[in-house]
């Protein structure tokens, strides 16, 4: 009995065993077959997403590729097309435009729209800027939008530009180991002799360089380029003369023709307002107008060999013992004040005598021996009269940089203000009426231009950004310097002079020595505060030259430039030159040595609203949302308003 109780469970173990093991396999099967669908169906859905994915980056590619073709397009148009940039909102230049590809296979399923207007401040007063936008869309709505910001390029980048290598047939060189730092343009067959000429920065001409072999062109050189035209005067005084006028630096010379007449002069002024020691604040920028009865007086042209007759050259002497030094004109010299006052210095009568009876030769030889311009400060003794409302002890002076005479008895300054500043009034309370401020903090009309019609002369020391454009002659008549140095490289300062006509270098007491008595040429004499002309700013003569006065007359010894014997010394240009047909600074060793360097500033910085190529260079780059996307709201965005 008990045995076959234990068979059965035996039996029936081993039946419970058997079952539970087939549905194990049955299941294991079944997860196995599970587990392969759905690594085929993930593969599947892999593999497709892949598919998915790639056809995305490649439509992703065909967007963004002609986004930037498009790009191009608009930006090519708006080079070539004067009409594609409208003055205000935006034109379409092309809408819903298909494109090819590289291989010249057109981009399946992509059509682009370019848009294009101005952007940033549209004054001009910085430069001109427009933006170009592409819209490129697939069928299903997908979009990339790009925008590229433009900069219209100022001809202040220049270092040289001219129109006319040839002017009156004579073919003029680069040459003599020239180094040419900054961008070179001609619209002219460029000539390089064989002395050589090094052109470190971009070189470019409308036709070809004859000569190229002896030419170093640090970053190449192209030729056969696009012509670039200068602008013309009407063109500058529709947009000078009324923002000239809205500042109240919009002024009528009295002459209208070469630089010998010149009568209306242009000083500019730095104040240190705020007592740092220096006058190189934005806000410290000043000029002053001064007209004269006569243009040799304004220009300070030497009047002669005799004493009586030189008014605005002189010497300097202490009028109180141990005092500063005051001006004394030379005609002046011969005078009983002159000596009572040189005596009341502690002179001797012998020597006070042997002062008023110098010859002008002697005088002029003195080591401080100056000229002055017209309407200077320091010729008080001989621009004040009683005729005028001045005291005799008002005359009879030496002058200095405090004896400023509004009115005087060849002309007079004009007034700016009645009320000037009282900041301006306190530190120049002698001439703070006549000082027109630069800033926009003193006059928030300024808008940086000067606008002269007819001749006139400039010089002083400029702290601020100006253009002065005269519808005749430019005459340099002084240095005209920066106040922050160029070479600093702060490009706080920026001068731009444009003339209609040439911009002249003259031929007077201050930039070229004097024959002081004799008359022989022998006795020549340096009346200036140093024996070189330096010239800050970008110089523009659209007819038609930048030149030296009288360059192959005068001197051709008296001084000298680096140690080489010259008549007029060195030309220290730091800035651009721009002009029509090349002018002539030097011939033989009469004239001036040219020293020319290039201020990168004008690139970043020109001088306000001066005059532009034409030609767009890229400046800023931006993607854009094509979510929503709206040119008309872009557009009134970018452009705020003047």
């Amino acid at each position: 009995m008990t045995h076959r109780t234990s068979t059965l469970r035996r039996h029936r173990s081993n039946k419970l065993f058997g079952g539970s093991r087939r549905g194990i396999a049955l299941f294991i099967v079944m997860i196995f077959v599970v587990a392969v669908a759905v690594m085929a169906l993930t593969a599947i859905v892999t593999s497709g997403n892949a598919t998915l994915v790639a056809k995305s980056y490649a439509r992703e590619n065909d967007l963004s590729y002609a986004a930037e073709a498009a790009l191009a397009i608009g930006k090519s148009r708006i080079n070539y097309d004067p009409t594609a940039l409208p003055d205000t909102g935006y034109k379409i230049l092309l809408q819903d435009q298909a494109l090819n590809s590289a291989d010249d296979q057109p981009i399946s399923g992509v059509k682009v729209t370019v848009y294009a207007g101005p952007s940033g401040s549209t004054s001009g007063q910085f430069g001109r800027f427009a933006s170009v936008v592409a819209e490129a869309r697939d069928a299903q709505g997908n979009g990339f939008i790009r925008r590229l910001e433009l900069s219209q390029e100022s001809f202040a980048k220049y270092a040289y530009w001219s129109n006319d290598e040839n002017p009156d047939g004579t073919t003029i060189y680069f040459g003599g180991g020239d180094q040419l730092w900054g961008p070179v343009w001609s619209n002219d067959e460029v000539s390089i002799a064989s002395t050589g000429a090094t052109f470190n920065d971009e070189m470019a001409t409308a036709k070809t360089i004859s000569g190229k072999s002896y030419g170093t062109f640090r970053k190449g050189y192209k030729e056969n380029q696009k012509p670039i035209a200068l602008p013309t005067t009407s063109q500058l005084a529709a947009k000078l003369l009324p923002l000239a006028t809205a500042a109240g630096w919009a002024f009528n010379a009295p002459t209208n023709g070469n630089a010998s007449v010149a009568r209306m002069r242009i000083e500019f002024v730095a104040v240190d307002l705020n007592n740092n020691g220096d006058s190189a604040g934005i806000d410290e920028g000043f000029f002053k107008v001064y007209t004269g009865g006569s243009s040799d007086w304004t220009r300070a042209d030497y009047p002669g060999t005799t004493i009586s007759s030189v008014t605005q050259c002189g010497d300097w002497h202490a009028v109180v013992s141990g005092g500063p030094l005051k001006f004394f004109p030379a005609s002046v010299h011969n005078t009983t004040w002159f000596k009572t006052l040189m005596t009341g210095a502690g002179m001797s009568s012998s020597a006070a005598e042997s002062e008023k009876t110098a010859s002008l030769a002697t005088i002029m030889g003195h080591a401080n021996a100056r000229c002055f311009l017209g309407g200077a400060p320091q010729l008080v003794a001989v621009t004040r009269t009683t005729g005028l409302g001045f005291t005799t002890a008002q005359i009879q002076k030496g002058g200095d940089d405090t004896t400023f005479t509004a009115t005087d008895e060849e002309g007079g300054w004009l007034v700016y203000s009645t009320t000037p500043n009282a900041t301006v009034a306190a530190k120049r309370p002698h001439d703070a009426k006549y000082l027109f401020p630069i800033h926009r903090s003193l006059n928030s009309n300024a808008k940086g231009v000067i606008h002269v019609t007819g001749t006139v002369g400039v010089s002083g020391v400029l702290s601020g950004k100006v253009t002065v454009y005269s519808t005749a002659t430019g005459v340099i008549l002084d240095d005209l310097r920066y106040a922050n140095d160029p070479g600093a490289g702060r490009c706080q300062d920026i001068f731009g002079f444009l003339a209609a006509k040439d911009i002249v270098v003259a031929d007077n007491a201050i930039n070229t020595p004097q024959d002081v008595e004799t008359g022989s040429g022998t006795t020549y004499r340096v009346m200036d505060d140093t024996k070189d002309l330096y010239l800050h700013g970008v110089m523009m003569a659209l007819n038609k030259s930048f030149e030296v006065e009288d360059y192959g007359t005068g001197p051709s010894s008296a001084t000298n430039c680096d140690g080489n014997a010259n008549g007029r010394g060195c030309l220290y240009l730091t800035g651009g030159l721009i002009q029509l047909a090349r002018g002539i600074v030097t011939q033989g060793t009469q004239g001036f040595i040219k020293r020319y360097s290039y201020d990168r500033c004008a690139i970043i910085n020109p001088p306000p609203y001066f005059p532009t190529t034409g030609r767009f260079a890229d400046n800023r780059y931006y993607e854009l949302n094509p979510v929503g996307f709206d040119p008309a709201k872009l557009y009134k965005a970018i452009t705020p308003d003047k």
